[in-house]
Parts: C-alpha cells; sequence; structure tokens
C-alpha cells in the first residue's frame, strides 16, 4: 500500500473501488490534487492480506474524504469498511465528507436497488457464511448516510442543464472542479496568517477562532456538494 507522499499526513482521503476506477478516474484526481499542493491519499497497492489499520489511520488524520460510490462499489469489503469509518469520524465532526456517484444513479444506493443491492448482500453472506455479523448493517448505515448528503454527480450521457445536478463534459473536466472546490474548502479552513503576531505572553479577551471548520466546499451554482450538516445514518435494511 502507498500513495505519493504516504508518510505524510493526509488532507484528503479518496475512497473508491478500484475496479470501476483506478485505472483512470481516480490517479487522474490523485494527481490534480497534488499539482495544487493538496496531499491526497489513495490505496494505490493495497493487497490481500494488508491490514486496514494504516488506511483508518490516514482516515482519521484527514481533513475531507472524497467517498466515489460507482455501481460495483459493494463488491469490496475494503470500500465499505473505509466509508464506515469515515461515517465514525463525521459522526464525531471530525472530517467532511464528499459524496460522488459516478454514473450512478443516487436511489440505487439509497434503496440498494438491482445488482448493488445484490451484491452487498452476497458480499456479507459469503464471508460469514457461519457466523452473520452486523458488518452488513453498518455498511448500509453509511451508504445511507452518504446517499442522503448533498452530492456531485458524474452521470454518463447526461442531458446538460438537468436542474441541481452537477454535470461536466468529460471526466477530467469534472475532476479539475472536484479539486477546485476541495481546494477552495481547505484554504478557508486555514487561518489566516498575521502579519504582526502579538506576544505570547500577553492573555487577549474575546478571541474568536479563525476560519469556518464546519463549511463545506462551496460549489457552483446549480451544482451538488456535500453538506454541512451531519446527521445520523438512517438503515435501509430491516
Amino acid at each position: 500500500m502507498s500513495s505519493s507522499n504516504r508518510n505524510d499526513k493526509a488532507q484528503v482521503f479518496i475512497n473508491f473501488r478500484g475496479a470501476d476506477l483506478r485505472s483512470h478516474f481516480a490517479p487522474y484526481l490523485h494527481d490534480v490534487l497534488h499539482k495544487n499542493g493538496i496531499n491526497a491519499f489513495i490505496d494505490d497497492k493495497l493487497e490481500v492480506g494488508d491490514d486496514l489499520t494504516d488506511l483508518f489511520e490516514k482516515i482519521e488524520e484527514s481533513t475531507v474524504a472524497v467517498a466515489i460510490i460507482s455501481s460495483r462499489y459493494t463488491e469490496s469489503d475494503w470500500c465499505l469498511n473505509e466509508l464506515v469509518k469515515i461515517k465514525e469520524c463525521v459522526d464525531r465532526r471530525t472530517l467532511r465528507v464528499i459524496p460522488v456517484f459516478y454514473k450512478l444513479e443516487i436511489s440505487i444506493v439509497k434503496k440498494l436497488k438491482g445488482s448493488f443491492g445484490l451484491q452487498l448482500w452476497k458480499l456479507w453472506r459469503k464471508e460469514n457464511h457461519c457466523n452473520r455479523d452486523d458488518r452488513i448493517l453498518k455498511w448500509d448505515a453509511a451508504l445511507q448516510d452518504v446517499s442522503g448528503k448533498k452530492a456531485m454527480r458524474y452521470l454518463e450521457n447526461s442531458l446538460i442543464g438537468i436542474p441541481s445536478l452537477f454535470l461536466c463534459s468529460n471526466e477530467a473536466d469534472f475532476a479539475d472542479k472536484m479539486a477546485k472546490h476541495i481546494q477552495d474548502y481547505l484554504n478557508k479552513d486555514k487561518p489566516p496568517r498575521e502579519e504582526n503576531p502579538k506576544p505570547q505572553g500577553k492573555r487577549e479577551e474575546n478571541v474568536k477562532p479563525q476560519g469556518k471548520g464546519g463549511d463545506n466546499p462551496n460549489p457552483e451554482e446549480g451544482s451538488n456538494m456535500a453538506s454541512s450538516s451531519i446527521k445520523p445514518g438512517k438503515q435501509c435494511l430491516k
């Protein structure tokens, strides 16, 4: 498992299904973020048997998590376990998540329709054929949480002009705009530097905190982005 700056503190954690995105979209987004001075992390060499602890640590130290949900996302317990960890951090208000629905309707995720939901059941049954644990409930709650937030969507062959959709002509444009919103958010979250810092020995009264750590990236008009409100995940499964 590695990334460009694996030992540096990650600012952005990219959660994605490698079978859908590893060869094109995810590495392009990763490179764009790094070119803009953002230390983004992707698990570009995760192999069977690797410990997920390092991934969870990267999630915990990040400021933003980008959860890219695609059609084969529920085939991977790694993706789902990362998403559960992301939700835990969001619930603690230590992380902001930007959901991205890649060539996938949000209603499919919310209602676990078709193969997307079937894959989730198959994954759980395959790994827990003897002892049925509660992981599927946690996976479902995490999926419901991101599907209930304002999100960015890339829909293949979409009609331009549909209200409230964030549409781009191609994946590169979409990734570039994602990077811009992430950059704007990280810049906003940083406290401004003081030109003439005051001596530390004096205690100041009524000092207000700098920056707006609770804000999300401001999307362009007509776009959908991650909401600043954090709501507990609902479960589709009963």
